[in-house]
């Protein structure tokens, strides 16, 4: 033991936990060189220090030196303990920076009443597809049912509905369709996953989005902040996008300025240069992220340099490893009552939650279920987007409180499978590097795209105005924008491009 505790073995513990330390730090690239050079004269003196104090000839068992040599420890565990977070962060960086390749689900469906039951089953029977809004993965998905039952002829069709009704009436005997397209349907017919049946499902990769990359510290840039309505990872591509906001920032002024867009904003989608015509925001990530990019840049009039994609998974997960959050309801006008209480559609196992204005404590299942509610309201999208804004505030207040130092772990977990952006990983370290650097606090405004829920249409760019009648005579919902408001958005980003004096941004 006493060889164990001997000063020379403690010191060459303690150097070798701050070699490794400041190994990790420095390969991390977040602190400032100014920040690790003074770290590092300060730790070698309290090394020092210690050595020079653990040395008494006359009483090696004195209580100065066993308190020393107790210090001696316990700053070795902690550097220790440190590397090993500071290694669990670089690794998070890693997985989440950089934009991983994403798939989606193409199924092969046919009508519940056949007998087909696998894809052997359709040889030489005809198959159908609408090639007119994914013709890439409808041929990636043909060549793969080649490649197991021989050669196969697609019709093509223009509209999902069209689709459906060469199914229904046999003029084909299979159909090539994504997930989410099949969920749209449903939303439009009801009973519908009850008539077909999946017999086949191919997972494809689709191409990631390229970054426009930015000077990050230098300049001002656009990221665009998507929340998708999935759950499970985040390499699933196809998933709406029910949270669309868009985050101005100027690194030199210190400025943020978010501007959310509801997510039934009723827009021409864009994709490559190409417009598929007037349908709902969240219906264009059913082309893909570069779709949401491309529409909401020719709204707004600017370009993109990142993207930031989180889904329902991540949102609870991080709300509740930070042990839940207190939110500030306001009082909204509600269908019901006068008191602004509602209940929400989603959550507490499909019973939904009923809340009222004021502070309220919310873990992850209720945290989603408030941010998702819309029907409930007279204003509809516009106070969803309003209550996303809240809880994203609600979200950041607690990430930057004391209690973070205990969960960042949880945190980091939470987000690991269901983050992901293609902001390279060193322009992250590079935007970590600054603030550690100034520590200069942000001045974040946000501002909300405002619309008119009252509008109904039966033209969709993704179903035909058949199949909308047929779900409703009365047509179905959606969010005619209000002009004012998308120039005033744009007036105030263009505001924070030119560094001019931030104006105070009142959300409503």
């Amino acid at each position: 033991m006493k060889k164990i505790l001997s000063r020379r073995l403690l010191l060459f513990i303690t150097l070798l936990s701050s070699i490794f330390f400041f190994a990790v730090l420095f390969q991390l690239q977040v602190v400032p060189m100014k920040y690790l050079i003074a770290l590092l004269i300060i730790l070698s003196f309290i090394i020092f220090m210690l050595y020079r104090g653990e040395k008494d000839k006359e009483n090696e068992h004195s209580t100065r030196v066993v308190f020393l040599k107790l210090i001696n420890i316990i700053l070795a565990v902690v550097l220790i303990f440190a590397s090993w977070n500071l290694m669990k962060g670089s690794n998070f960086l890693a997985k989440i920076a950089g934009n991983e390749e994403q798939t989606i689900d193409v199924n092969v469906v046919v009508l519940a009443s056949s007998s087909y039951q696998e894809l052997s089953d359709l040889v030489e029977l005809p198959f159908g597809a609408n090639t007119s809004s994914d013709a890439i993965n409808v041929n990636k998905t043909e060549t793969l049912i080649e490649d197991e039952i021989g050669d196969i002829e697609v019709t093509g069709y223009t509209t999902d509905d069209e689709l459906v009704k060469a199914l229904e009436n046999k003029d084909i005997e299979a159909m090539i369709i994504k997930s989410v397209d099949m969920e749209a349907i449903n939303d439009i017919e009801e009973g519908f996953e009850d008539k077909i049946r999946i017999i086949k499902t191919f997972e494809l990769k689709i191409p990631s989005v390229e970054a426009n990359r930015a000077k990050v510290t230098k300049e001002p840039f656009h990221v665009l902040v998507l929340g998708t309505d999935k759950t499970g990872k985040i390499s699933r591509g196809d998933a709406l996008s029910d949270v669309n906001m868009v985050a101005t920032i100027n690194p030199i002024k210190k400025q943020i300025l978010i501007t959310s867009i509801p997510r039934d904003y009723y827009v021409d989608l864009y994709s490559e240069g190409t417009n598929y015509g007037k349908d709902k925001l969240t219906h264009s990530a059913k082309k893909g992220t570069q779709c949401t990019v491309a529409t909401i840049e020719n709204i707004l009039g600017i370009d993109i340099n990142y993207y930031a994609k989180f889904n329902f998974t991540s949102f609870m997960n991080v709300v509740d490893a930070l042990g839940g959050i207190e939110v500030d309801i306001p009082k909204y006008a509600v269908f019901g009552n006068d008191e602004g209480v509602f209940t929400t559609k989603k959550g507490n196992h499909g019973n939904g939650y009923t809340l009222k204005p004021g502070v309220t404590e919310m873990d992850g299942d209720k945290a989603l279920a408030f941010v998702r509610e819309r029907k409930s309201f007279k204003s509809g999208d516009n106070v969803r987007n309003a209550n996303q804004m809240i809880m994203l505030k609600a979200i950041v207040k607690k990430c930057c409180s004391p209690a973070i130092i205990t969960k960042i772990d949880g945190v980091l977990n939470s987000l690991s499978e269901s983050f992901t952006t293609n902001m390279p990983e060193s322009d992250i370290k590079s935007l970590l590097n600054m603030q550690i650097d100034d520590m200069s606090p942000w001045d974040v405004q946000t501002f909300h795209l405002e619309g008119d829920p009252t509008k109904r249409t039966f033209e969709f760019a993704t179903v035909s105005e058949a199949a909308v009648r047929k779900a409703n005579a009365r047509g179905l919902s959606v969010t005619e924008p209000i002009q004012e408001s998308v120039e005033q958005a744009k007036e105030y980003i263009q505001v924070v491009m030119d560094g001019k004096e931030f104006l105070k941004i009142k959300a409503e």
